[in-house]
């Protein structure tokens, strides 16, 4: 099985926010390789506001030996967006690319060890 991660955050009208996400998910695919993690590719996608969407990056792994994409919304909290609008555009994709296993992975708030790394990251600044 080769599988593909994509990482979802809400998107920005700002670029420069933006783009720190999409440093942050290179930053991650980089630890995964050198964890041993064996996937195929590692990219960004946003719910809205930027690009590209999650439709876009699996258009983006059309050419790789894929059968797995597993999406990773960053997100907080289980609101709207991780609640209701991140599974329509699971069901849209899955509709679109039928011969792909497209997965939807918890959301980052519901993380077990956030709490201790806010306190440590919070610590290291004061």
């Amino acid at each position: 099985m080769s599988k593909a991660l994509l990482i979802m955050a809400h998107g920005s009208r700002s670029d420069t926010a933006n783009d720190e996400f999409r440093a942050l998910v290179e930053t991650v695919a980089e630890s995964a390789h050198a964890a041993g993690e064996e996937y195929v590719a590692v990219l960004p996608c946003f719910l809205e506001l930027a690009f590209p969407s999650l439709i876009e990056a699996i258009q983006q792994l059309e050419h790789q030996p894929v059968t797995t994409v597993q999406l990773y919304p960053l997100f907080f909290n289980k609101g709207k967006h991780v609640g209701r609008d991140i599974p329509a555009q699971i069901e849209d994709a899955r509709a679109r690319f039928p011969d792909l296993s497209i997965e939807l992975l918890d959301y980052f708030g519901n993380a077990r060890g956030l709490a201790p790394l806010v306190l440590r990251h919070i610590a290291e600044q004061g």
